[in-house]
Formats: structure tokens, C-alpha cells, sequence
């Protein structure tokens, strides 16, 4: 009886991937401020594996009760039913949103292979050069990969993905002219693009970063290329509705905190801090978004 109430006081946060990330670090700060909210201790377990499938198949599973929460970057949410042909799990019916942490915008940028500085230079570059119009991003299934296409399928060109581990490797290859483009989260191109080492030729956002102002969106370079990458939580499906807005009322204050939005922005990630509803809006619609692109790219599910 005495571990069942230890474990009824107990708020897990279960994210899909290794520590160390920005994300991450987020998640962490928000459990100290849900213990001091709610009074109960509140745990962050990484369970990484299958391209963060494990940990989200273990929140699948758990008892509905809103003790156990799915921490996890938009991917496992909203591309990998296009990714992974047995995903083992539905992200639709098998999980309630609670409430979307952050987002963060993507970036396209070149080096020394090109010599381009504006996105419409890049364009005349690739019908010039389809046999060398790659772009090196860090994993595939990813909107690294589906940014980059959406842009070649719009212009009528080709961009080939090159798949590497991480962001340090993929710009490497770039910044030694092995490959023409990079595209990889706005923040881990920043440093390299205000040292003059690389050139970032658009953010993905509908509008400007705040946290990089100085790069020009697709959008208002004259294309129809935009997504934002997000953290969000969910419970179990069968989570009553009523613990589901207890969670959120406490989550969405800490997230609106000043110390939170110091730290996220630390890490390039923009504060949001929603309703459920207004997640599962979100997540429906980049579902919607994306999933054509997979089909019109024709690739296949792993």
C-alpha cells in the first residue's frame, strides 16, 4: 500500500531521447516547478530507443491517470506516422494533448560549394548544378529533410537529403564544400553564420525568429516553404478531462514564467505554453501539412 501512494505523489515525465538536449533541459525545469505547484515530486525519465518509439509506446501504456506524461518533440507526434510503416502506436488516439512548451524554426543554409548569399541565387544554382544540389541533414523522416524538398518540389528543382548524425557533422560537411546546403534547427547554425563561416539563406518561421531577426523568412522571399518545430506533453487516451486541465493550469503558468522563458530562449527555443485544444489544432494541422509532402517526395515508410 505504501508504494502505491509513492507512486499515485509521483508526476513522470517520460521523454523519448538522451538527456543533454535543449528540450530537455526545459522539461527538467518544469518538473522542479510542477513539484512546487502541486506539491508532489516530479521525475524526468529518459527511455530512448527506436527513434524515441520506446518511450512513447511506455506513456501509451501507462495507467490513465495523469501521473505519467509524454514529454516529446513534434516528430514522434506529428511525422513518424509517415516515417515508420509499424509505428506501434496511433498519435492521435492513443494520446491527449496537454499543452505545447516551445517551438523553434529551422534554417537553410549554404557554404562554400555554392557561394550563394540569397535564396533566389540558390534556386538558379540548383537547376545549374542538379548533380551536386544536396543538402546535409541531421536524420531523415525529419523537417530538416521535408523543408529542403517542399522548397525543390515548389521551384521544380532537385535537393537530394544526406543524412548525418547531429548537426556538428552536417555543418562540418558543409563549411568544408563536401556538400552545398545544411538545414538543421535555427539555433545550432547561428554561431557559424554570424562568424561569416557559413551563409543562412532563410528561416522556416511564417514570420521572422525574435531570437534571430537578421535571417529573412522563405515566406517573404517569395516562397510558400514554412514549419516550426515544437515540444509538447500529452497524457494517455483515457485520461479524464478534468486532470487533463488540472495539469495545464500549472504548466502553462510556469512556461509563461519569466525564469522559464530566460532559459528557453538560452537554448533558442521560444516559449508557448497552450491550451490542449489549441495543441491539438496544432498537431492536426502540421499533420495535414506534411504528410503530402512525404507522398509527393514519394518516400517510402521504414
Amino acid at each position: 500500500m505504501a508504494r502505491a501512494a509513492e507512486a499515485a505523489s509521483t508526476l513522470r515525465f517520460v521523454y523519448p531521447y538522451a538527456p543533454g538536449s535543449g528540450g530537455d533541459v526545459l522539461i527538467r525545469l518544469l518538473a522542479e516547478d510542477m513539484q512546487a505547484a502541486l506539491g508532489v515530486a516530479a521525475i524526468v525519465e529518459s527511455k530512448t530507443g527506436a527513434d524515441g518509439r520506446i518511450g512513447v509506446r511506455e506513456v501509451m501504456r501507462a495507467e490513465p491517470d495523469g501521473n505519467t506524461l509524454l514529454y516529446t518533440p513534434f516528430g514522434t507526434m506529428v511525422l513518424f506516422p509517415s516515417v515508420f510503416k509499424d509505428l506501434g502506436y496511433d498519435p492521435f488516439k492513443d494520446f491527449k494533448p496537454v499543452t505545447q512548451v516551445a517551438t523553434f524554426d529551422f534554417g537553410l543554409a549554404t557554404g562554400p560549394m555554392t557561394k550563394v548569399r540569397t535564396l533566389a541565387e540558390l534556386i538558379d544554382w540548383l537547376k545549374q548544378n542538379p548533380a551536386a544540389s544536396n543538402v546535409a541533414v541531421p536524420g531523415l523522416g525529419t523537417l530538416p529533410q521535408l523543408l529542403p524538398l517542399k522548397l525543390a518540389i515548389e521551384t521544380g528543382t532537385r535537393i537530394d537529403a544526406i543524412a548525418y548524425r547531429g548537426t556538428t557533422p552536417a555543418l562540418t560537411a558543409v563549411m568544408g564544400g563536401q556538400v552545398a546546403l545544411v538545414c538543421a534547427p535555427l539555433g545550432d547554425l547561428v554561431a557559424q553564420a554570424r562568424a561569416g563561416t557559413i551563409t543562412l539563406l532563410a528561416a522556416s518561421g511564417k514570420s521572422r525568429d525574435p531570437l534571430v531577426p537578421e535571417v529573412p523568412t522563405f515566406i517573404e522571399q517569395g516562397f510558400s516553404v514554412s514549419g516550426s518545430g515544437w515540444y509538447a506533453i500529452f497524457a494517455p487516451a483515457g485520461t479524464p478531462d478534468a486532470r487533463i486541465a488540472a495539469l495545464n493550469k500549472p504548466l502553462v503558468a510556469a512556461i509563461h514564467g519569466d525564469a522559464f522563458k530566460a532559459r528557453a530562449q538560452s537554448v533558442w527555443l521560444n516559449p508557448t505554453g497552450t491550451t490542449a485544444a489549441e495543441l491539438a489544432a496544432i498537431q492536426k494541422a502540421d499533420f495535414e501539412l506534411w504528410a503530402p509532402v512525404f507522398k509527393a517526395a514519394n518516400l517510402p515508410a521504414r
